[in-house]
């Protein structure tokens, strides 16, 4: 089935051809939001932070509580 390019909208009111194109854009964003979803592996490098420890250290060590 061909789709047309052109939506006949000529007897309409004009709030409704405006809830048209808001709905039509609607329908657009929600494709472009599909096409954007696929899952991509990305690779996360950490970077490393010379602190001169050695060990473990506590959540109380690292954000210094009272």
């Amino acid at each position: 089935m061909e789709m047309p390019e052109t939506i006949d909208v000529h007897d309409l009111p004009e709030e409704e051809i405006e809830l048209l194109w808001k709905f039509i854009e609607f329908l657009r964003e929600k494709a472009k939001a599909r096409g954007k979803v696929t899952l991509e592996k990305e690779e996360i490098i950490f970077v490393n932070w010379p602190l001169g420890v050695k060990g473990k250290l506590t959540r109380r060590e690292i954000y210094d509580y009272p």
